[in-house]
């Protein structure tokens, strides 16, 4: 099961992505995006601290994201991935094309 949480703070939008992220989720996770790329923010963020797994439809629903943020000139960002996350963004190779930042790193920016 996943839960889902906005944190909404202006320009800055955040998902907060909680449980086991895969295919049975990723409408629900998509109708989020969805909502949240309508208002044009400037960042929007996917705190990943309290993910426990993803799966390949997940994976693509990530670089789905990826590519909608770079059309609308969204910048997208993950943060406080998690061990279990981090090997598996580390294993597809998704750590070279995604910005992923510590916890720390996102606050400063969240912050400026």
């Amino acid at each position: 099961m996943v839960s889902i949480e906005i944190d909404d703070r202006g320009a800055i939008k955040i998902i907060r992505i909680k449980g086991e992220f895969f295919l049975g989720y990723v409408r629900q996770v998509e109708d989020t995006w969805n909502k949240l790329a309508a208002m044009s923010p400037e960042i929007i963020a996917i705190d990943c601290h309290d993910m426990t797994f993803v799966d390949s439809s997940a994976i693509g629903t990530f670089v789905k994201f990826l590519h909608n943020s770079m059309s609308n000139n969204i910048k997208l960002i993950f943060f406080d991935l998690n061990d279990s996350i981090s090997r598996i963004f580390g294993k597809a190779k998704l750590n070279k094309i995604f910005t992923i930042l510590s916890r720390e790193e996102f606050d400063k920016l969240a912050r400026q």
